[in-house]
């Protein structure tokens, strides 16, 4: 009977200690408003300026070393009840990830494979609204001095009682 009663309690602390992605542990959390702001102003720089020429992909062979990730957007459970989320982490210095891990990374069953683009503006206008072609899927684009950005957004906008915007971007360089 102990047996029983201990199982469940050990499967919902063993929920609580794992960690959202497997990337986790090459991140640090930023707190300080001033590198905070420094690092948004380094993204914004490398999205306004995505590279046209050459897309760089993903491979299973591919070796990457994770620089950012900006969780950002909201989520509402009830109405006028909004609640803001900007989260921004740094890479560990010497991270080197195979293309291998961020290809089972983006696995999952309502998306068969990564969606390359060479356009984030338009990246944002075909996942931002409920229904869009790229929402709940992972994009890639390339940028500068062989650097890509992973997004992933998850929207309702328009839900009753729940509506929601999470935009998760990773930001890795090829080594």
């Amino acid at each position: 009977m102990k047996k029983m009663l201990l199982l469940p309690l050990c499967l919902i602390l063993w929920s609580f200690t794992q960690s959202d992605t497997p990337l986790e542990k090459y991140l640090t959390r930023i707190t300080d408003p001033d590198i905070i702001k420094r690092d948004l102003a380094t993204i914004a720089v490398w999205n306004s300026n995505p590279k046209k020429e050459k897309d760089e992909k993903i491979t299973p062979q591919s070796q990457w070393e994770l620089l950012y990730y900006y969780h950002s957007g909201w989520h509402e459970h009830s109405p006028n009840h909004r609640i803001d989320i900007s989260e921004v982490y740094v890479g560990t210095p010497g991270n080197t990830l195979v293309g291998q891990t961020l290809l089972d990374f983006t696995k999952s069953p309502h998306q068969a494979a990564l969606i390359y683009s060479d356009n984030p503006l338009m990246v944002n206008l075909l996942s931002e609204e409920r229904g869009a072609p790229y929402n709940g899927k992972w994009v890639v684009f390339s940028l500068r001095d062989n650097r890509i950005c992973l997004r992933y957004v998850h929207s309702y906008p328009n839900g009753n009682q729940s509506r929601w915007y999470h935009r998760k971007e990773y930001y890795f360089q090829l080594k």
